[in-house]
């Protein structure tokens, strides 16, 4: 095996992401600022050219979204308001070939609230209310393991992981998957990635009442039961995965902490953080450059959001600010 060469390409690709993100790195200015205690929501879109749409909440609880990333940073995205009334972070999908962005939050009558678009975001639909009842400060999670197929998860008012699917036809009812939860969950499905995962399967994560992430899997018969994968997460954050099963927590440190969940054996490290001081709130990830680098996005103190793009040493070269919603 040629070890020289294989070094030579690890510094290489690690420079070329290195140059995609010197063209932004200091803290942009803030003209609004984000809802306290939320966090965004990141998707990619594939089917249009694979931009990456960040989601974020404002003082006031109107959704915004903007473009902010092409391969690298887009440095034109303009903030675009979607209205509704959200009450905590948000959760947001894009199904693989498509353009198609669906967006979930949590409402201020408590129930889980819906809007879509199909055209890469020209025009999106009216919000619509899939009901149930979100715990308070809590957000959605969201994943799909096949085009057409979307799942929904949220902690309830009785602390318990609860589940809802659209099967491409109708929504199924609110499902119990038991659990007790301390913050929002994430879930993933790996369809799509670099990760092969078997036919609808999907891996769901939450904070327990220990503060350490636990896991629950779905194998495309049956639930798994619920087993721990350690770490320490802040109090009133969840975690975050992206396709590729990498996990992203804050810490009780307030860094940003990750694991990859599809290899055994492995452990929490560092990988580090913007120079902002991070929220109180989640911090929320996804697949992009062909599905094999994960955009981890988060909030800082000051309103402002970040992300950052793994290089190939599993490390963020460079942080991004893209400001706040208007």
């Amino acid at each position: 095996m040629n070890h020289k060469r294989i070094t030579m390409s690890i510094i290489v690709a690690t420079l070329i992401l290195v140059s995609l993100f010197a063209v932004v790195s200091s803290s942009a200015s803030v003209s609004g600022t984000t809802m306290a205690g939320t966090g965004p929501a990141v998707s990619t879109e594939w089917g249009n050219n694979g931009q990456t749409d960040i989601f974020a909440v404002d003082a006031s609880g109107t959704l915004w979204t903007k473009p902010i990333y092409n391969g690298g940073p887009i440095d034109n995205g303009i903030w675009h308001s979607l209205g509704g009334r959200s009450t905590a972070s948000p959760a947001a999908f894009s199904w693989g070939s498509t353009a198609s962005n669906d967006v979930f939050v949590r409402g201020t009558d408590g129930a889980l609230w819906h809007i879509c678009s199909d055209n890469g975001g020209s025009t999106w639909s009216n919000w619509e209310s899939l009901g149930g009842r979100l715990a308070p400060g809590t957000g959605p999670a969201v994943s799909s393991w096949s085009a057409g197929r979307l799942d929904v998860f949220v902690e309830g008012t009785d602390g318990a992981l609860w589940h809802k699917a659209w099967t491409g036809a109708a929504w199924s009812n609110w499902q119990s998957l038991g659990g007790k939860l301390t913050s929002s969950p994430a879930a993933t499905s790996g369809w799509g990635s670099l990760t092969p995962s078997s036919s609808g399967s999907i891996y769901t994560f939450v904070r327990g009442t220990d503060g350490a992430v636990w896991q629950k899997f779905w194998d495309g018969r049956v639930w798994s039961s619920w087993t721990s994968f350690g770490g320490r997460l802040a109090p009133n954050t969840g975690p975050a995965v992206s396709q590729n099963l990498w996990v992203n927590v804050q810490g009780t440190d307030n860094k940003l902490w990750q694991k990859a969940a599809g290899s055994s054996g492995t452990s929490w490290s560092a990988p580090g953080s913007p120079p902002e001081a991070l929220s109180a709130s989640s911090p929320a990830s996804v697949c992009v450059i062909y599905m094999d680098h994960t955009m981890v996005c988060v909030s800082s103190n000051s309103g402002n959001l970040w992300y950052g793009v793994h290089n190939v040493l599993g490390q963020f070269p460079q942080w991004v600010s893209v400001g706040s919603p208007p």
